[in-house]
Formats: structure tokens, sequence, C-alpha cells
């Protein structure tokens, strides 16, 4: 039994991350109608805003609907709950824009209906049947008298285009012309002081989408929204301490290209590419991915320039795959500036234990969007990318969660993952319909659902949580090294193959109950003891051999020993990458767990790790480092609501 509780548990929610709100077929046919080119009208911007280059109107090319919109104006099929096929080209380049209209179950054209977007995952495409998956609510959504349109991004699906992982000047741009046309052709919207009431859902790739689309639309629409697992900065999510996250890229390079008729823009299939087989990436592909990412809107912290093209030179083991079709022609240009946020109400919910986006990219979404005025909260949940990826973390937790996971199973074998989607007694889905109803309809109070209100909701293992009023980053405070005789030495870590067992530093052992939940933090010093050595590496990074002296690469993460257990458990299955020498000030992987008085906090230091298969020191001439420092831990009373107080020394 507990082997089937595991397959069924990582059967079903691997199927449903590999195409986030995959494409199911809308069984209607119907003559299509075609409509003329309109414009969608645009109000004045308010002051401080950035236009680009949008007009006041955005001429609309003629689309393609399966049906007829329904029109409260005309009062014509207004009969509900009706799902039709959209196709247009986009303004960029003529490539088709597909997507799919769900009209409300049932029409109210005196208070008419909000509009709800829908995103599929990476590699993934539109919803055509109307359900109640946590990442594609739109049954719920529907039938609470909202208009969704759920959508096939660029490159998947029905829609033309190669797959840019949100390129502000191509999925952004089709982004805002689907908003324009839903305001062109759909005259039961619901509008406030003359501004759509737009929203929209999608977990992933579902995620990234709703940024881009908030951060490019001249006219600012978005009102509220509900991201899942996704991403601030695709730099740190692929490339977190200048480490290919090598599991990841090969799994993205596969589906990638493998569920979308090879659609994968030539520059993004070099870059993933090149990052596995040098473990490096590129330059230029570090722009290009900070470039389609919140935090280039909001931070631009590599200084990209407008209309600069200088980091388009990089291609996968230049020039030789320059003559590949695959791989040749791969270019980007910056032609979106970089944007302050404005407020918008966000639901964030983000897995704990999610090894691709993980709890520090929603952190940092949180702490800016909250400082810009909306209504934002944060929650976790037990869902997450890591279903996809190797993981003993998961099969540990799973075991030791038989009753939950035994519970969910009628659920689960039917695909319904819901229970997996809790943050405690709150459900992503009744909080998504209760979201919008409060910040789009203006009815009811969210808060009767999202219970823990505007503190940060941890799930501590399925069906366990905590809030608490604010994301702990560090907290309190220990040594890391060896106790020999009342002196404090440093720890030495094998690199590469020889470190994949972890060495164990022991860093205290709790006195009284309470939870670990937040963001560590940690300044070691890496050293391969010897002095000159060190120097050396520090002036030039390959000073003996070159042949990759000096690259040592760590894996860093926090476990805890329970009673009674003789082996640690890495919490959450988290680490976070240390790469070269010296002296590293740096956060780890936030996670949660609750901790028993008894319980023995360690860190964990890899020479290599699953997630980060392939990536690990090629160094030859230095077979281990010595590691020295303090890391310092986010340790939380029971009730979340204060700091544990110190314990003592164990």
């Amino acid at each position: 039994m507990q082997k089937l509780n595991l397959l069924l548990v990582s059967g079903v929610c691997a199927l449903s991350l590999a195409g986030c709100g995959g494409g199911s077929t809308d069984s209607s046919s119907t003559t299509p109608t075609r409509t003329e080119s309109s414009v969608a009208q645009s109000p004045t911007p308010a002051p401080g805003v950035v236009e680009g280059d949008t007009q006041t109107a955005r001429p609309l090319p003629a689309s393609t609907e399966e049906l007829a919109a329904a029109s409260c104006e005309q009062g014509t099929d207004l009969s509900g709950g009706r799902s039709y096929r959209v196709e247009m080209p986009s303004r960029v380049d003529g490539a088709a824009i597909v997507f799919q209209v769900f009209e409300p179950t049932l029409f109210d054209c005196q208070a008419h209906h909000p509009l709800i977007l829908q995103g599929h995952g990476f590699s993934g495409s539109r919803t055509t049947d109307a359900g109640n998956d946590p990442l594609s609510p739109i049954k719920p959504l529907v039938d609470a008298g909202y208009a969704v349109i759920s959508i096939d991004q660029r490159g998947h699906g029905e829609s033309g285009g190669t797959i840019r992982v949100m390129d502000p000047d191509f999925e952004g741009k089709d982004l805002v012309q689907i908003v324009d046309w839903a305001e062109a052709n759909l005259d039961y919207l619901k509008y406030e002081n003359n501004n759509l009431l737009l929203g929209a859902v999608g977990g992933s790739y579902g995620g990234g989408y709703q940024y881009m689309l908030y951060n490019v639309d001249p006219d600012r629409r978005m009102d509220a929204m509900v991201p899942q697992i996704t991403w601030h900065d695709l730099d740190s999510s692929l490339n977190p301490g200048d480490v290919t996250k090598n599991y990841w890229l090969a799994f993205l390079s596969v589906m990638g290209d493998s569920q979308t008729d090879f659609s994968m823009d030539p520059y993004l299939r070099s870059s993933l590419l090149e990052g596995i087989t040098t473990g490096y990436f590129p330059p230029g592909a570090l722009a290009f991915l900070h470039y389609h990412s919140p935090s280039y809107f909001w931070q631009n912290e590599l200084d990209l320039a407008l209309l600069d093209s200088g980091n388009t030179s990089d291609y996968l083991l230049d020039p030789v795959t320059g003559k590949f079709p695959l791989t040749s022609d791969g270019r980007f240009i910056v032609k979106t500036p970089p944007r302050q946020p404005y407020p918008v109400d966000v639901l964030m919910f983000q897995g704990m234990r999610d090894n691709l986006f993980p709890f520090n990219e929603a952190a940092e979404n949180y702490r800016i969007l909250k400082q810009a005025g909306g209504d934002v909260r944060l929650l976790t949940y037990p869902y997450g990318h890591h279903y996809l990826a190797p993981n003993v973390g998961l099969i540990q937790e799973t075991l030791s969660s038989l009753t939950f996971y035994s519970g969910e199973l009628p659920q689960l074998a039917t695909g319904d993952l819901n229970g997996l989607t809790n943050c405690g007694d709150i459900n992503v889905t009744r909080a998504t319909v209760a979201w919008f109803n409060e910040k789009l309809l203006g009815k009811g109070d969210a808060d009767n659902v999202i219970t823990t209100g505007q503190q940060i909701c941890y799930t501590l293992a399925p069906g366990d949580s905590v809030s608490a009023p604010a994301i702990t980053r560090g907290g309190e405070s220990f040594p890391v090294g060896l106790d020999l005789l009342g002196n404090t030495t440093p720890v030495p870590v094998p690199m590469g193959a020889a470190g994949t067992l972890p060495v164990i530093v022991p860093l205290d052992t709790l006195t009284e109950d309470g939870v670990i939940a937040g963001i560590p933090t940690a300044t070691l010093n890496v050293s391969t003891g010897l002095p000159e050595i060190d120097s050396q590496c520090l002036e030039q990074s390959d000073p003996i051999l070159h042949v990759g002296t000096c690259d040592a690469i760590m894996f860093v993460g926090v476990g805890i020993i329970r009673q009674n257990q003789p082996t640690p458990e890495l919490i959450d299955e988290q680490v976070q990458p240390v790469r070269g020498l010296g002296s590293h000030e740096f956060d780890l992987t936030g996670i949660a767990e609750r901790l028993h008085a008894g319980d023995r906090l360690v860190l964990m230091l890899y020479g290599q790790h699953p997630t980060f298969a392939g990536a690990f020191s090629r160094d030859l001439v230095v077979p281990a480092v010595q590691v020295s420092g303090t890391v310092s831990l986010p340790l939380l009373t029971s009730d979340g609501q204060a700091a544990l107080p110190t314990p003592g020394n164990g």
C-alpha cells in the first residue's frame, strides 16, 4: 500500500505539472465567424505611467471566432456557459494567437462580468473544458459570474511563434493584444472608473505570464492576480549561485521541444544546452532570462540598456552550433523599459518543497509588491515542481504523512489535486474565488476563506501549517565548524562525486517545541586549506593546471535529526549552491518544518546534489575544501508568532 500511495501521488502530480492546465478538446464545432479589424480604446494613462511605444488606440487585426460572441447590447446568445475558440494574428510578427473564451454560466447584463485570464504551464496548452483544476479553476469562476479566457501562450498549443519564456516584446505584447481583443469584442465585461476589471490565474509558466502582463500593459489594467509556483528572476531560478540547475535545464529542454513540435526559440534552446554541457550559462543568456522576469522591471539588477543587442553574440559552443537549424540565429534586443510596480491585489501560492521556483522567488515578489501598496498575501502548500524531480525527501515526507495521503487517495486517483493545494484549511480554489469576489466584484470578505489574514501561511507538512506575521530572514546564529577540544575548526567537505553523501555539521538541540519557517542566511568562508593556493585562486580562476582549478562547488542545506532517528532529513529537500573560494554571504533556500524538543538541527554540506545533477566541481587539484563561518536560522515558536527563545547548546 505504501508503494501504491507513492506511485499514485507522484504520477498524478507529475502529469498535472508536465502540462499545467493542459488542453482538453472542446467537442463543439460551429462555423467560425470572422471579426473585421477593430480598435481597442485605451484610457489616458495615469501620471508617471510609462507608455513606451503604445498609442491611445491600438488597431486590432481581424480575428476568427468559433462562435459569435454573446452580446448584452444586441441581446443575443445570452444563454451562458458556452466556450469557443478564437484566433488572430499577432501584431508583433503575424504569428497565430489562439485562446478559448468561457462565458459566465449565467449572464447579468445589468451588473456585467469581470474578466479572468488563465494560463497553462510550460509545454502545456489552453484549457477547452471548464474544470476544477487548482491551477485552472475555470468552472468555479464561470459559475461565480466571471468571463474567462484560457490562452495558448506563444509557441504552445495552436499559437504560433517560438517559445521565448515570457519575452516582453513577444509574449508580453501578445498578452496585451488578447486583453485588447476582449475589450473590443465582449460588451458584457465589467468596468469601474473606465477601467476593465481584470484578474488572472495559473501556475508555473501560468504564473509568469501574469507578472509579464502586469508589467508591460500600458493601460495598467491588471487588478487582481493569483500566481502560483512561479518565478521572480529566472536567473536565480535556473542558475542560483552561478551554478546551473542541470536537471531542470534538461527537463525544460526535453519538454519544451517534445511537447510543442520543436517550438523553442533557438536562443533559449542553445542557452539551455550550453548550461548543461559546460556548467555555465553564457552571459547573454543570463541577460535574456533576466529581461523576462519581474526582477528586470522592478530592479534591473543587470543594468540592461534599451535597444542593447550587445548580448546576442553568445551561442552554444559558437560557432559550431550556429551551423545547426535548431540552435542557430537566436537573438534578442531590449526594447521594453523597466517599470516601477503599481498597487495590485495579489494572492500568491508557492510550494515549500519546490526546487525549480523555491519559496525565495515568491518572497521577493511579495516584498516588492507589498511595498507598492496593494493587498498582497503569500501562502504555501505541498504542491510543486518537485514531483517531477529526483527527490529522496519527497519519499521520506510521503512515508511520514501516509495518513494524509491515504485519505486523499480517492481524489488523487481521479486527478483531483485540490488536497495538495491547501495551506492548513485554506484551499487554493476556494481562496481564488473569494479573492476575486472581494477585489473585482466588491462582495464578500476574502478573509473568511483566507483565515490567516495578512500573515504568511507556511505549510510544514501535508495537512499541517502555521502562520507568521512576516517572512523571517536569518535569525538565531550558530557557528559552522567542528568542535575539537573546545576549539572550532573548519569542516572538510569533499568535492564532486566524493561529496554525494553530505557532511553533517551539528548546530544545536532544541529544548522546546517550535517551527523553522523563513529564509536562513549564512556567511561562509570556503578555502583549500592552503593560503598560497587560495590567494592565487582569488587572483585568477585557473592558476595551476588550467583545467578547472579553483572551481569549488558546494551545496548547503539545513537538516534535522529527529529523536530516535539516526539519519538526518534535509528539510524540504532544499539546498543552495556556493561556487568559488573566499567569503560568501548569502540566503539559503526558504524552508518550513515543525520541530520538537530534542530534535537536533544540523547543516548539511554536499559536493553534489540531484537537483543540480552534473553540476559539480571539476577541480583536479583540490579534492576537498575547508568551510567555516556562521548560519542563521528562522526559529519561531510553535504558533509562528514570535522568535523562539535561544535554545540551549547541545
